[in-house]
């Protein structure tokens, strides 16, 4: 099964929370989310089942409740969607991409010093093939 690329902004919430808890169950990521999303347990729920459904995450009984992980670490996920965009948006080039992202970032001093230490390593990994 193809996993959708496209998720919401707040299923990307609801995973972000379950990739910091690494397990839970619904009432563990009702309550970590309470605060700064005010879902109800029954939010939670369906959109735990969602994920489940889409390939994303899995669930395991345990006992008379539902626990929940993802089924693939963070960066995969990122690093699939980043693939998806750079694809449709840029059709496969990175440079027009990573130029939209600089354009439209304020970039501080040091991370442009990261840039350019990430580019100098990935030009001498790949032989001066930048």
């Amino acid at each position: 099964m193809s996993l959708r690329t496209e998720l919401t902004k707040l299923e990307w919430v609801l995973l972000d929370a379950l990739w910091s808890a690494g397990q839970a169950t619904a009432t563990d990521l009702q309550k970590r989310l309470a605060e700064s999303q005010g879902w109800a347990y029954s939010t939670v729920k369906t959109m735990l089942d969602r994920l489940v459904k889409l390939g994303h995450i899995k669930a395991r009984r345990v006992g008379n409740v539902y626990e929940y992980s993802p089924k693939s670490k963070r960066p995969t996920v990122v690093g699939r969607v980043v693939d998806d965009v750079t694809q449709r948006l840029f059709h496969g080039e990175a440079a027009p991409f990573i130029h939209c992202l600089i354009e439209r970032s304020q970039l501080t001093v040091e991370e442009v010093d990261s840039l350019r230490i990430m580019l100098d390593e990935h030009q001498t990994r790949t032989g001066g093939d930048a």
